[in-house]
């Protein structure tokens, strides 16, 4: 997939040179509004008409789109119905008129076309999208998230003319970001790049001397050349995972929008007996970093997993999947556990391509199911069918029997790992999603939040009372019925009397047909809106540590004073929550819908997508008349909130009287920079068309490691696909043995350049904004990689404390006598014991323990270790128990903690 502004060649995709990006962003509560401004310049001598692809995070809703012409002349873009909007512009370009149309291609990839640029002129291209924000590695903190491929990719230098715009026009990229927190800022930064941060209210605002200093900051950064990575910041401030309910009214339809927003914290019994599956991606994109940390992650969760009761399996998957144990999950205990700490340290990402439906699917039908079954799925990539991806996911979730429930979760690693499969995974699989970025070392606050809420029992009837009046909620009936037909049926005639027709007409023949077009079918007619239109449509998860998102949109004005969430346990215990409602009063910026809004009606069609809805039809098992009464749905939330969406598109024209002739794309001449490009995309057939060039295969020029969801292959995957040609080749006979030979030769290069590529990147991710590991910290632990076993990955993510200790647990809780030789005590460690009075294997767990509560720094949260430390004390519990000791955990461990070096 081709990023950024293009055109079409001689059948050649040609960029358009990029002069200047910026990204402005407002981030208040917990959600986001950015608006992007990307400038290109049209070098040619010809009017053109090019493609815009760009990416957003998949739980963004695109709802602005603005064509900015060289004479500072802004065309608007309008939500229109999918082929409504095609039909627009294409007459708009057959006229002659500048105009442009933007469509969802997938819920993380929009595509736009821009017909008629004219000869040496510059484009503005804005986009408004809002999201909201995920929480982040530590307790009540949030990370904002701006993907940068578009400036990323094509970024090349413009001629000799474009050049002198660009250093007139200043900074290449330039990227501001206004933080407003509830309480003081107690961090902020970016691990991705290096930043300016200036704190306090931006000075412009009109009552900036009113507002509380240490709420706010400003965060800046401007480079001359294209970034080769996504920007990330992350906020901490007291509160933030508080639960809290804004209300928005809309300033022009009689409609308020809430949000309810919390990060649940509650304590229930674990799941008693629970299989655990990891579904681990080995495909050739992991390959550095990723599969480093995959392999990290790996590592903690294996010993954060239940004593008792536990089954667990480890599935690799790429081309093909395959599982540590053939015949199905085992139990867990220390040979098991040993087994899996190998398998662990062995992998590698060769596993060919990424096949996720199959491998998802086959985890499914070998799982057990005489029990709940959480899968943990870890990957880079993206599907190119999505659809059926969630199809499987959705089956068998509905399908599995009430006591063996099944939930899937998602750990996302990597910058190009898709948001709109990871987080649409763990959706419809009820189950959480955290992403991982690569430059991050220390990630296992996120996994300790997968693994507390899988093994948390399964909340149910969970529901939010919006404090409607009872007047005013409709009935469990009109839920269902979201929509009437209305049948064209015989019309009496204005007599009252119908009219009449014989029985036997003798002008007819029986025989004869009529060779006519089948009638249209009806149209759809929907009802009025639901009074209370609430996403998720059914909330399925409550899970301790993982943020809660619920968005609702009210018929009327009335502001609920409070929302109340309940929900069942299992044990039949109800949990209950009353949260009271604040009005917004954020500002809206110009030309763009009220940002609840927006986030609630996108949330609400995402819901209709996934099949979550109340839509049924009045004549049953009609697919048809359904399908159509979905796609009308999500039309009108669209259209009234103005969003993009699977079913919509933004189109603009400019009308201002001003036409021009459409020229032949074949008559645009090949542009002297761009030919070492155009090179590179001779070795590589494409489909051109006047609309748009769609790539039948990829061989860049430019190094790109993320992967595409329309057919595009990365290097990673070249190598995948290499690998595959080799087999069949090898099958093919003996013949082919000088073919092969040449074959090889030329993969060889291929790999060697690519691993070349990798390690470069992978060097350069990790060393910007890296955090530095604590050198006190370190100097605790004597022990290195080698520990782990030999490893053939390129670029491993260094070995933390956590990972260090992790590997020394068994699986019932105990640690290792290594303990002693890796944490420094200021005691030798016999004299230590003696005074605990207490065997080996507890001697070195309480000192694990000791260790983990106080030695891991303020930066390391409990979540992480906690379910580690829990299995520790249990064992000692027990250990003490079958002595009859008198001395209880807390005193032994108070007492070891002395004993830990300083």
């Amino acid at each position: 997939m081709s990023w950024g502004l293009c055109y079409s060649s001689q059948d050649h995709t040609i960029a358009l040179p990029l002069l200047h990006v910026k990204a402005v962003a407002n981030l208040k509560e917990l959600a986001a509004q950015v608006k992007i401004t990307q400038t290109y310049f049209n070098d040619t001598d010809e009017a053109l008409e090019a493609v815009y692809s760009f990416p957003i995070p998949a739980r963004a809703a695109v709802c602005s789109f603005v064509m900015i012409k060289q004479d500072e002349t802004r065309v608007l873009g309008h939500v229109r119905e999918k082929e409504e909007a095609k039909q627009i512009y294409n007459s708009a370009i057959a006229q002659g008129m500048l105009a442009a149309l933007m469509e969802q291609r997938t819920p993380d990839v929009f595509k736009l076309a821009v017909g008629n640029i004219q000869a040496q002129e510059k484009v503005h291209i804005e986009l408004i999208y809002v999201t909201e924000l995920a929480e982040d590695e530590e307790n009540d903190s949030i990370r904002f998230h701006l993907p940068l491929h578009v400036g990323a990719r094509y970024g090349e230098t413009p001629d000799a003319q474009a050049q002198r715009l660009l250093q007139t026009s200043g900074a290449f990229l330039e990227i501001l970001v206004d933080v407003e927190a509830v309480a003081p800022i107690a961090k902020i930064g970016s691990p991705s790049h290096t930043v300016s941060t200036e704190l306090g209210p931006d000075p412009a605002l009109p009552n900036a001397k009113e507002l509380p200093f240490s709420n706010y900051a400003r965060i800046s950064l401007s480079s001359e050349s294209a970034l080769d990575k996504d920007f990330v910041l992350t906020v901490k401030s007291a509160g933030l995972d508080a639960p809290r309910c804004i209300a928005e009214l809309h300033p022009t339809l009689p409609t308020t929008a809430l949000t309810l927003t919390l990060v649940p914290r509650f304590k229930l019994p674990d799941v008693s007996r629970q299989e655990f599956v990891f579904l681990v991606d080995r495909s050739g994109s992991m390959n550095g970093a990723r599969i480093s940390a995959a392999k990290k992650a790996l590592v903690v969760m294996l010993r954060s997993l239940p004593a008792q009761g536990s089954l667990f399996q480890i599935a690799s998957f790429g081309t093909g999947c395959t599982s540590l144990w053939e015949d199905g999950s085992r139990p867990y205990n220390q040979a098991t556990l040993d087994d899996a700490t190998r398998h662990v340290d062995g992998m590698n990402a060769d596993y060919g391509g990424t096949e996720i439906r199959k491998a998802l699917q086959k985890c499914f039908e070998t799982r057990k199911i005489d029990r709940p079954t959480s899968v943990f799925v870890l990957t880079d990539g993206q599907a190119s069918d999505l659809d059926g991806v969630f199809k499987a996911v959705k089956g068998a979730v509905a399908n599995a029997p009430a006591q063996a429930y099944l939930r899937v979760f998602v750990l996302g690693i990597g910058n190009s790992a898709s948001t709109a499969m990871c987080e649409g995974i763990a959706r419809v699989g009820n189950g959480t999603c955290m992403m991982v970025g690569e430059q991050e070392t220390s990630f296992t606050g996120k996994i300790a939040r997968m693994l507390k809420a899988a093994r948390t029992p399964l909340i149910t009837n969970i529901a939010v009372d919006w404090d409607v009046p009872a007047v005013e909620v409709p009935t469990a009936v009109d839920e269902d019925e979201e929509f009437v037909m209305v049948h064209d049926e015989e019309a009496p005639d204005s007599k009252g009397k119908r009219k009449e027709m014989s029985v036997f007409d003798e002008t007819l023949d029986p025989l004869q047909t009529e060779n006519q077009p089948a009638p249209p079918p009806p149209e759809v007619v929907l009802s009025p809106p639901a009074q209370v239109q609430q996403s998720p449509f059914k909330i399925r998860t409550l899970s301790p540590g993982n943020r809660l998102n619920v968005y609702a949109i009210l018929q009327g004005k009335t502001v609920p004073q409070t929302v109340a969430l309940t929900g069942l346990a299992e044990d039949g215990s109800e949990l209950k929550l009353s949260v009271p409602v604040t009005l917004s009063h954020l500002p809206n910026v110009l030309d763009s819908p009220p940002a609840i809004h927006a986030l609630a009606a996108r949330k609400i069609i995402q819901d209709i997508e996934d099949g979550q809805h109340a839509i049924t039809t009045s004549v049953p098992g009609d697919a048809d008349l359904l399908a159509r009464t979905v796609k009308a749905s999500i039309v009108r939330l669209a259209k009234t909130y103005s969003i993009s969406s699977s079913q919509t598109s933004f189109v603009a024209v400019d009308e201002s009287g001003t036409q021009h002739a459409s020229p032949p794309v074949s008559s645009i001449p090949e542009r002297p920079q761009m030919k070492g490009f155009a090179r590179a995309m001779k070795r590589t057939p494409f489909l051109a068309s006047r609309k748009m060039a769609q790539p039948r295969a990829r061989f860049f020029a430019v190094p790109d490691s993320s992967t595409d969801s329309d057919g595009g292959a990365s290097i990673e995957e070249i190598n995948a696909a290499a690998a595959s040609l080799r087999s069949i080749s090898a099958q093919a006979g003996s013949e082919l043995s000088s073919q092969n030979q040449k074959l090889d030769l030329l993969l060889d290069k291929l790999s060697a350049s690519s691993s070349q590529m990798i390690s470069t990147a992978s060097l350069a991710s990790d060393s910007v904004g890296a955090p530095k590991a604590d050198e006190k910290l370190n100097n605790f632990f004597m022990t290195s990689r080698s520990r782990a076993g030999p490893s053939r990955t390129a670029d491993p993510l260094p070995m933390d404390p956590l990972e260090t200790l992790a590997r020394l647990q068994s699986f019932d809780g105990c640690f290792a006598p290594g303990v002693l030789s890796t944490v420094q005590l200021n005691v030798p460690a016999d004299e230590a014991r003696a005074a605990l009075g207490v065997s080996e294997e507890v001697f070195a767990t309480i000192i694990a323990m000791a260790f983990l509560s106080t030695k891991l720094g303020p930066d390391v949260e409990r979540e992480s270790w906690e379910a580690i430390y829990d299995k520790a004390r249990a064992y000692v519990e027990m250990a003490l128990k079958s002595v009859a000791s008198t001395v209880g955990v807390d005193e032994l461990q108070a007492q070891a903690v002395s004993y830990l070096a300083d």
